[in-house]
């Protein structure tokens, strides 16, 4: 049978760019100086795939999607006008008990909110139910639901269609509102009890200068709270938004700013870490004058917005998809065959030391995310290494198997399910790209592309300094796993106030797929993994995780 003549030319550049590489790999040992190679250890190989994804051409999802947002005057006003403070569990991922739906509504909503986590075939159920008790449910869940925003958009075709007034043209834009909050002070709370005096509030009698240093230590420890204390008054609002030279330590410190980023591998696979005598890159050095990239125009914009990985939590994937499942009719396969509904999950902790935790599983997150570490992790796999021995050794007795497993815990106690889990976790590292544009040119020189030839995108005259490249262990010890991911976000715009999304920036809430290799050390070949039904990763802080 002949070949086919695009295999055949695939297979040729293949052997091409394998025989390029070998040569250039036995030239480097004879260009380097042996000073400069006593001052650094040398980093292991950085496997670059031979060819692009087809991942990197996926468009992102339209609900997703970077979409303008305008800041109107009076969305404004209403959010500063009712601050209030609400507390929310989104980062707790702990089980609790809850009742069973009864009514129509409670079924409906309750079938969403499945639907959210990837259980759809709870959620067809709680439909089915909702519908059977009530015919019009989707109605009644709008109108509660989602009453205020046809309420609004009723008001804003009304105003639309008015004739415009004095008092409308004379508002005020948001940089000016927010500076009118400067000299307003700092309200006190009410009465607790009507009639009576109102509890004390001493930070209304605290001098500004202290007042600033306080919201300084607060978000220097979290950087979340310090974006809910904005919440409490609109002096908070104030100094939010105007004192800069806070966000800027944000930005230049390690706690959470780009000194903990990495822009070339620190550590191997295993987490050993290299010992470098030069001091290592970062975008925003302390101790000499830097600037704001554009098109950003403030240090808040750039802590939220420039490309950055959160330590604060992790990174989820759920992929949802059905196949056909076995007819036990052979008479009516067609109408009586089952369809099964496959969800799995992908799990990515990043580490301010350059190393990454992934995990491939079936588990849910409230069963696994709270025990994700590197700690968790290494007790695991020892565990599941004494059980392997243990049962390699099953004739020495009953009594010797107890007293290897005892007493080797000294930490919480894992739940079985996340123990049975954790213990096929891969190791990893990981690294941003380098920004061109703010590299140095003796290190450009000195450092080697942190870019694959095979990553880039065709046409682009420089990477992408939103792209991750993530190496891991294999299911096996000869096999490396490559990920290349894109940070990104689900809405940029609205976050830090922009009236457009600009290009490479993002909120850094969601990871999107480019490419995933699989590379076998002992025979040098590469393989591509299909990501047909992956989904992206999705940001969701963990509490603890990351914080003083």
């Amino acid at each position: 049978m002949e070949d086919n003549p695009e295999l055949s030319e695939f297979r040729r550049q293949w052997r091409e760019e394998v025989t390029r590489r070998a040569k250039s790999s036995s030239k480097e040992p004879t260009q380097g100086s042996t000073q400069a190679s006593s001052q650094q250890t040398p980093p292991s190989k950085q496997y670059d795939p031979p060819i692009r994804h087809p991942a990197a051409d996926r468009k992102e999802d339209s609900s997703f999607g970077e979409s303008s947002v305008e800041h109107h005057y009076d969305e404004f006003v209403q959010r500063t006008g009712q601050l209030s403070l609400h507390s929310t569990s989104e980062d707790s991922f702990v089980q609790s008990s809850r009742r069973e739906p009864r009514s129509a509504l409670e079924h409906f909503e309750r079938a969403i909110e499945k639907e959210a986590e990837g259980k759809l075939g709870d959620s067809l159920d709680h439909y089915r139910k909702a519908y059977r008790l009530d015919a019009s449910i989707d109605k009644k869940y709008r109108h509660k639901h989602f009453a205020s925003k046809q309420v609004s958009s009723a008001v804003q075709q009304v105003s639309a269609a008015a004739p415009s007034t004095a008092e409308d043209r004379d508002l005020l834009p948001t940089s000016e509102l927010i500076q009118s909050f400067a000299n307003l002070p700092i309200p006190p709370a009410g009465p607790l009890i009507e009639g009576t005096p109102p509890p004390p509030c001493p930070i209304a009698k605290v001098p500004t200068d202290i007042l600033i240093e306080i919201l300084k230590h607060v978000a220097l420890m979290d950087p979340s709270a310090f974006g809910r204390m904005a919440l409490v008054c609109k002096r908070f609002a104030y100094h939010f938004a105007h004192e800069q030279h806070i966000w800027k330590r944000l930005c230049q410190g390690p706690e959470f700013g780009f000194e903990s980023m990495h822009y070339s591998f620190s550590c191997d696979l295993q987490g050993n870490q290299y010992h470098t005598l030069g001091p290592r890159y970062t975008p925003f050095p302390r101790g000499m004058p830097v600037q704001i990239p554009k098109p950003l125009t403030s240090w808040s914009q750039v802590f939220q917005m420039f490309p950055r990985i959160r330590f604060t939590g992790v990174y989820i994937s759920t992929v949802n998809y059905t196949r056909p499942g076995a007819s036990t009719s052979h008479s009516h396969a067609v109408w009586n065959s089952p369809i099964h509904i496959v969800t799995y999950y992908r799990y990515l902790r990043f580490y301010p030391d350059g190393t990454v935790i992934s995990l491939l599983t079936t588990t849910e997150p409230v069963e696994v995310v709270p025990y994700i570490s590197k700690e968790n992790v290494a007790e695991a796999k020892a565990a599941a290494s004494r059980h392997l021995h243990q049962r390699q050794r099953s004739e020495a007795g009953a009594a010797s198997t107890s007293n290897t497993t005892a007493g080797t815990s000294t930490g919480p106690v894992i739940p079985p399910v996340a123990m049975n889990t954790l213990k096929h976790t891969l190791r990893g590292r990981w690294h941003l790209i380098r920004p061109t544009a703010a590299q140095p040119e003796e290190e450009a020189q000195s450092v080697t592309s942190q870019v694959p030839p095979s990553m880039k995108a065709e046409g682009d005259s420089e990477p992408d300094p939103r792209d991750v490249v993530i190496e891991t262990e294999g299911v096996d010890p000869k096999y490396v796993y490559v990920l290349h991911l894109s940070l990104r976000s689900s809405n940029p715009a609205r976050g830090a106030g922009l009236s457009q999304a600009p290009p490479n920036v993002s909120k850094n809430t969601k990871l999107i797929w480019k490419g995933f290799w699989s590379y076998n050390k002992l025979t040098d070949d590469w393989a591509v993994f299909g990501l047909r039904n992956d989904r992206s990763f999705v940001f969701r802080r963990v509490r603890g995780w990351g914080l003083p």
